[in-house]
C-alpha cells in the first residue's frame, strides 16, 4: 500500500518546548537573581538578604512572608504569578523580559483551592511545575504560552484552563486532570500537542482542536504537530472538532493510534482543509457514531477499524487519494457507504469489511461514483467475503475493471448494478448466491469463475464484441436455483447483445480478428443452468456453437448442456451448433433456425424428446431433423414432414402441419399484396380486434413482434417500422 502521507515523530515536544520554536533567543543578562535557599513554610517572617548579581543564573527576591491559607477551607484564593512572587513560585528567565515557572514552594501546596492568573511576562510553565497542586482555575494573560510535560499533572481539582491562549502542549501536560471538562485548543499559533495530553481526564466531552500551518504536519526534522494516546480509553464520551485555518496547499495529518481511546463519539471539521488520517488513529473507537469525510483525502490501515458504532461512510470527496486495507473493517452498523473514485485513488485489500449479520450489524448499500478518466480497476479483495454488502450500484460512466476476487464470497448481496464495466477478473463475483441479475452488456472479458455459483441469478445479460475474451467457467453454477426462498418458481432468462462485426463469436472456441489483432474466444459454457428459460439474442452478430472435447473424445465443454428448464432459444444469429450443444434440454420443444445452411453436429439436440425443429425445405436443419428423427416444420410452406414419438423411437407416428401455404415469410404483408404499407396495418388492427381472421400465411408475416403471439405487440411494431421509429422487423422482446 503507498504511503503519501508522513508518520508523526513522537516524544519530539520536549525538545521544541525547550527551544520555544520560533521565539528570537537573546543573551542572558550578566547579572542574575539567585535563589540562595529553601522557602520556610511555617508562619515567621522572612529576613530580606543580599545576593550576586554578578553570577546568578535567575533569581527572583523579595522581603515579603508568604500568605499561608488553611487546607480546611473550601474557599478558592486568587493568586498572580509574577516574577516577583518568590514565596509561591521559582522562575528562570527564557529571554530578555520573559520568563519560565520552574516549580512551586511547600508554601503554595498548602493553598487549599487555588485560581491562578500567569502575568503577561510568564511565557513558560516547566516541566512538573505544578503537577499534583491544588490548582482549580488557571487563566494566562500570554497570548503565546508554552506548557512543558507533566507541568499541571496530577492536578486532581483542576476544571477550567484557558487553553486557547496555548500555543505548545508537552507530553502529559494535562494527566490525570480528572474534572476538566472541556478543552479548547485554539490558538491560531497552536503547534504541538504531545502525546497523552489528557490521559485521565476521564470527565471531558467537548475538545477543539485549532489546526493551523503551524502544526499540520510532521516530517523527519519537525517535532510540530499532534501526539499520540492523547487520551485514555475510560471516561465520558466527547465530541471532537478540528477548528481548519490551513493554507490552501497544507494537509492535516492526523497521526497513528492518536484518537483509538474508544471515546470519540462525534469528528467535525469546522472550516475548510485538507485532512489525512493515518494507520490505526480512531482504531475500536466504538463510541464513534459520526465523521465528517467531506475534506479527507487519505485514510491509513485500520484507521477506522472496530467502530462499531459509525452510522455512515461518505467517501465521496472527489480528492481522495488513499484507502488502506481494511480502513473500515468491522464498522457493522454502517448501512450506507459512498465513494468517489478517481484516477489516483489508491485502495488496499477490504476497506469496509464486516462480518455476518448479528444485532450490532447491520446490512448495507455501497454505491460507487465513478469520476475515474481512465478504466478504474477495483483491486483484488475489495470486498472479499463480505457477508453484510446486499446492495452495490455504480453511478457514473467511468469505465471500471473488477479485480480478482473484489467481491467475492458476498453471500448476502442481492442487487448489483456493474456501471461501465469493461472486464470481471477471476472470481470477482464467484459465490455471491442471493445476486439476482447481472447487467454485464459493457464488459469484454470475464475470467475464470468471475461469476461462478451465483444460484440465484434469474436474469443474465452479456454483449458480444469483436474482442471479447470469456474464460472457461466465468459462469460455471449460475442460474441453478429453481425456487426462491418463498418457494417460487425462478425463470432464468439470458440476453447476448451480439455487437460483434469482424468475427463469428465462437461460444466455447476461438478465432484471430483478419489481419492480427486480439483473439475472439469464449471457452466458458452454460452447463447445468437448472432455471435458464429462455436465451434471446439482438443485433447482427454470428454466434457458433462450439463443444469442445478432451484428448479421450470426451466432450468437456457443451454450450447448453442439461439446462432442462430451457424452454427458448433464439437461433436468429445462430451459425454453428456443435456436439451435444443442448444435450437434456428436455423442455425445449422448438427450435426456429432460419438460416438454411447452419451445420449441426451429431447429437446436438439429444434427449431434448419433445423438440419440434423449424427451418427452411432443403436446408441442413431438416436433414438433421431427418436423419435423427425429429419432427420438422418448413418455415417456407414446403413438404411437411412426419416422424415417430420421441427420437430413435419406433411408436406411434405422428403428422405436423407447415406453418405457411404462399411460399417466403414477408414480415409486415398482411394483406399478402407482396409490399408493406399502411394498409397491412389496418388488416392487422382488425385482426387483433377480433373483426377479421387471417390465413396461415398472413399469420406468420404478421408476426412482427416475435414472442409468437399475434397481439397489439405486432401492431405496435408494424406501425413503428412504417414510420421509420425502427429499422428493420421482427422487434425482439
Amino acid at each position: 500500500m503507498m504511503h503519501h502521507s508522513p508518520a508523526f515523530i513522537k516524544n519530539k515536544s520536549d525538545r521544541y518546548l525547550k527551544g520555544q520554536g520560533s521565539m528570537k533567543r537573546l543573551k542572558r543578562t550578566a547579572a542574575g537573581l539567585l535563589l540562595a535557599g529553601v522557602m520556610c513554610v511555617q508562619a515567621l517572617p522572612m529576613t530580606a538578604w543580599a545576593v550576586d548579581m554578578t553570577n546568578s543564573e535567575a533569581v527572583v527576591a523579595t522581603d515579603t512572608t508568604p500568605t499561608i491559607v488553611e487546607t480546611t477551607t473550601s474557599t478558592a484564593t486568587d493568586v498572580r504569578c509574577d516574577i516577583d512572587q518568590t514565596d509561591y513560585f521559582t522562575f528562570k528567565e527564557k529571554d530578555s523580559g520573559v520568563y519560565e515557572v520552574t516549580g512551586t514552594t511547600e508554601a503554595f501546596h498548602q493553598l487549599g483551592n487555588v485560581n491562578i492568573t500567569f502575568a503577561e511576562n510568564i511565557k513558560s510553565i516547566g516541566k512538573k511545575a505544578f503537577k499534583g497542586t491544588n490548582l482549580k482555575s488557571v487563566e494566562f494573560e500570554n497570548d503565546e504560552m508554552y506548557i512543558n510535560p507533566e507541568a499541571f499533572c496530577d492536578c486532581a481539582k483542576l476544571t477550567k484552563v484557558s487553553f486557547d491562549k496555548i500555543v505548545a502542549v508537552g507530553d502529559m501536560a494535562f494527566q490525570n486532570c480528572e474534572r476538566l471538562t472541556a478543552v479548547n485548543l485554539t490558538n491560531k499559533k497552536l503547534r504541538v500537542i504531545g502525546d497523552g495530553i489528557f490521559a485521565g481526564c476521564d470527565a471531558i466531552e467537548d475538545v477543539v482542536f485549532g489546526v493551523n500551518d503551524y502544526n499540520y504536519h510532521s516530517d523527519s526534522t519537525s517535532s510540530d504537530g499532534f501526539g499520540s494516546g492523547i487520551f485514555t480509553p475510560t471516561g465520558t464520551p466527547y465530541k471532537l472538532t478540528f477548528q481548519m485555518n490551513l493554507s490552501t496547499n497544507n494537509c492535516f495529518t492526523i497521526p497513528t493510534n492518536s484518537f483509538n481511546d474508544g471515546r470519540v463519539k462525534e469528528v467535525c471539521f469546522d472550516g475548510i482543509g485538507k485532512v489525512a488520517v493515518e494507520n490505526s488513529a480512531f482504531r475500536n473507537n466504538v463510541q464513534l457514531k459520526s465523521f465528517d469525510f467531506s475534506n479527507v483525502i487519505y485514510i491509513g490501515v485500520a484507521a477506522f477499524l472496530g467502530c462499531s458504532n459509525l452510522q455512515e461512510i461518505n467517501l465521496s470527496n472527489k480528492s481522495m487519494q488513499v484507502i488502506g486495507d481494511s480502513a473500515f473493517a468491522g464498522c457493522g452498523n454502517a448501512n450506507n457507504i459512498q465513494l468517489s473514485l478517481n484516477d489516483n485513488l489508491q485502495i488496499g485489500k477490504n476497506p469496509f469489511y464486516s462480518a455476518s449479520a448479528t444485532s450490532n450489524n447491520k446490512p448495507y448499500n455501497l454505491t460507487i461514483y465513478a469520476n475515474n478518466e481512465n478504466t478504474y480497476e477495483i483491486p483484488e479483495s475489495f470486498n472479499l467475503g463480505n457477508k453484510l454488502l446486499t446492495n452495490y450500484e455504480v453511478i457514473g460512466n467511468g469505465e471500471l475493471y473488477y479485480g480478482e476476487r473484489s467481491f467475492s464470497n458476498c453471500k448476502n448481496l442481492k442487487t448489483a448494478k456493474f456501471g461501465n464495466a469493461l472486464g470481471f477478473s477471476d472470481g470477482s463475483f464467484s459465490f455471491c448466491k442471493n445476486l439476482e441479475a447481472a447487467n454485464l452488456i459493457s464488459a469484454h472479458f470475464f475470467g475464470n469463475d468471475a461469476f461462478s455459483f451465483c444460484g440465484k441469478l434469474s436474469s443474465l445479460k452479456l454483449g458480444v464484441y469483436d474482442e471479447s475474451q470469456w474464460n472457461e467457467g466465468a459462469f460455471d453454477f449460475s442460474m441453478t436455483e429453481i425456487v426462491d426462498a418463498n418457494g417460487d418458481a425462478i425463470s432464468g432468462t439470458m440476453e447476448l447483445y451480439m455487437n460483434n462485426e469482424k468475427n463469428v463469436f465462437p461460444l466455447g472456441g476461438t478465432h484471430n480478428i483478419s489481419g492480427g489483432g486480439i483473439p475472439t474466444f469464449a471457452e466458458m459454457s452454460f452447463r447445468n443452468m437448472s432455471n435458464l428459460t429462455s436465451v434471446k439474442t439482438y443485433g447482427n452478430g454470428k454466434l457458433e456453437l462450439y463443444s469442445v472435447s478432451d484428448n479421450t473424445g470426451f466432450v468437456t465443454r457443451n454450450q447448453f448442456f442439461n439446462c432442462k428448464n430451457l424452454k427458448s432459444f433464439d437461433f436468429s444469429n445462430v451459425t454453428y451448433i456443435g456436439e451435444e450443444s443442448f444435450y437434456n434440454c428436455e423442455s425445449l420443444t422448438e427450435a426456429k433456425i432460419s438460416n438454411s445452411d447452419v451445420p449441426i453436429a451429431e447429437g446436438a439436440f439429444d434427449l431434448c424428446k419433445n423438440l419440434t425443429l423449424y427451418g427452411y425445405t432443403g436446408s441442413t436443419v431438416e436433414a438433421y431433423a431427418t436423419a435423427n428423427n425429429i419432427p420438422f416444420v418448413a418455415l417456407d410452406g414446403g413438404t411437411t414432414t412426419t416422424s415417430t414419438t420421441g427420437q430413435g423411437s419406433s411408436t406411434t407416428t405422428t403428422t405436423v402441419t407447415t406453418q405457411g401455404n404462399s411460399g417466403t415469410i414477408l414480415l409486415g404483408d398482411i394483406t399478402l399484396d407482396g409490399r408493406v404499407d399502411i394498409s397491412d396495418a389496418v388488416l392487422l388492427n382488425k385482426a387483433t380486434a377480433g373483426s377479421v381472421m387471417l390465413n396461415e400465411q398472413a399469420k406468420d408475416n404478421a408476426e412482427c413482434y416475435a414472442d409468437g403471439n399475434i397481439d397489439a405487440n405486432d401492431s405496435t411494431a408494424l406501425l413503428q417500422f412504417l414510420v421509420h421509429t425502427i429499422a428493420s422487423l421482427p422487434v425482439r422482446e
